[in-house]
């Protein structure tokens, strides 16, 4: 027999290393988690509350989810859920499941699942899986997947895969996706065809 086993007492808590456990509610809890040095925040409020993030700094890792309603002045954040996001000074923002973004002043957007983006002032939108994106004023889009895109202005769009791309005659379409993935309409006929 091997000798006797020594009993260890253990605390069930672990120790806090920034991370919080449980999503905020409110933009008073954020900026507490934030300056508590939280590298991780999740965020999940009332949607008839208006959030605004400002810049998120670079070592915090933000995710709103839910029907939080938020907005953005740079930095990174990542949306899940039905929430809503206003994306401008070229923030980054990766959007899940039915998320619905709108991404102003050279923003970044990263589109999968059933997102529906709203692109304007040169906005850059790689959408992918089934997303839905309206572009306009100069944006970037790379359509990969089942993705819906309507275009106008001068807008550039990129098909790759199986992306059906809407656009008015003024946009620049390039890329591998085939010919017969192209619709042109006018301009007010668009904005029908995604829902919105």
């Amino acid at each position: 027999m091997g000798a006797p086993v020594k009993k260890t007492t253990r605390n069930s808590r672990r120790p806090y290393r920034g991370r919080s456990t449980s999503p905020v509610r409110s933009y008073a809890e954020y900026a507490k988690r934030l300056a508590a040095g939280a590298k991780t925040i999740v965020i999940d409020a009332d949607p008839e509350s208006w959030l605004d993030l400002g810049h998120i700094p670079n070592q915090v890792e933000v995710k709103v989810i839910g029907q939080t309603c938020a907005g953005i002045a740079g930095g990174s954040i990542a949306a899940a859920g039905r929430c809503f996001v206003q994306a401008s000074n070229h923030a980054r923002v990766t959007a899940y499941e039915h998320a619905h973004i709108e991404a102003f002043d050279d923003s970044t957007v990263d589109a999968r699942g059933k997102s529906h983006i709203v692109g304007t002032d040169n906005a850059r939108i790689r959408a992918e899986d089934s997303a839905i994106v309206f572009a306009h004023s100069h944006c970037h889009v790379q359509a990969n997947g089942q993705t819906l895109i309507a275009a106008t202005d001068t807008t550039t769009v990129r098909i790759d895969g199986e992306a059906h791309v809407r656009v008015s005659p003024s946009v620049h379409t390039t890329g591998p996706g085939q010919p017969a993935n192209i619709e042109t309409h006018p301009i007010s006929r668009l904005a029908r065809h995604l829902n919105f």
